[in-house]
């Protein structure tokens, strides 16, 4: 199954920077590049504890709160 999920190791960041920003239509400069990609990577470093928690098929969502 572990062949199942992206390898979120070592992705393609330069890749995911520029189809992210085409696919919003965001334009980014060629000297804020370096920044962006720096920010993606950090991004990815905080995220990856919790992308890497394997999460039971058949939990039960928690109710919605409604004051």
């Amino acid at each position: 199954m572990a062949e199942d999920k992206p390898d979120i190791a070592r992705p393609d960041l330069e890749r995911l920077v520029d189809e992210a920003a085409k696919a919003l239509g965001l334009p980014i400069a060629p000297e804020y590049r370096a920044n962006v990609l720096l920010n993606y990577e950090r991004s990815l470093m905080i995220a990856r504890p919790l992308l890497e928690v394997e999460l039971d098929d058949e939990l039960t969502l928690a109710p919605v709160f409604r004051p």
